[in-house]
């Protein structure tokens, strides 16, 4: 959902970087999991002692965390929310998260590989599929992607293997 990124001010405070469009998206949630940067770092849960967009940032306040060298020692760790705390998806609507490890199909039946990320370029985002010969982008438009089975798997999409 989020990096933690450099300082606010110097009570302790921290400039998240969010994911999504919205940068309050945070503020709803009391739960976060946060992990330290690296392979090997174990998430934790914390709870946020205050979370509010300020002009063009999102600062949080976080437990035990109460002045600027604090704050610092804590860029770059990540933060996230559980799944199970996202509210319901509109109809042809998705969640990112939930788009990741899905196959990708072509109408001819050829396995293009899988999502490997999503690109948000503006206009519309863009599909990052790991296949056996790189990576393939697919605009995430109706044009192409002609559906979207979240419980099989599968996103069956209008693009050839030489595109």
């Amino acid at each position: 959902m989020a990096v933690v990124g450099e300082p606010y001010g110097l009570t302790g405070r921290v400039k998240l970087h969010v994911y999504s469009d919205d940068r309050r998206s945070l503020a709803g949630f009391r739960r976060w999991w946060m992990a330290a940067p690296g392979a090997g770092a174990g998430w934790v849960p914390v709870a946020p002692e205050e979370c509010a967009v300020r002009g063009e940032a999102c600062v949080a306040k976080l437990p035990g965390v109460d002045d600027r060298d604090q704050a610092f020692a804590r860029k770059g760790w990540r933060v996230a929310v559980a799944r199970s705390e996202f509210a319901p998806s509109g109809e042809n609507e998705y969640y990112w998260a939930d788009l990741i490890g899905k196959k990708v199909i072509n109408r001819d039946g050829v396995e293009l590989g899988s999502v490997s990320g999503l690109l948000d370029l503006g206009p519309h985002e863009v599909l990052k599929v790991a296949a056996v010969a790189g990576e393939i982008l697919i605009p995430f438009v109706a044009r192409y992607v002609d559906a979207v089975d979240l419980g099989g798997g599968v996103i069956r999409v209008d693009w050839g293997v030489d595109y």
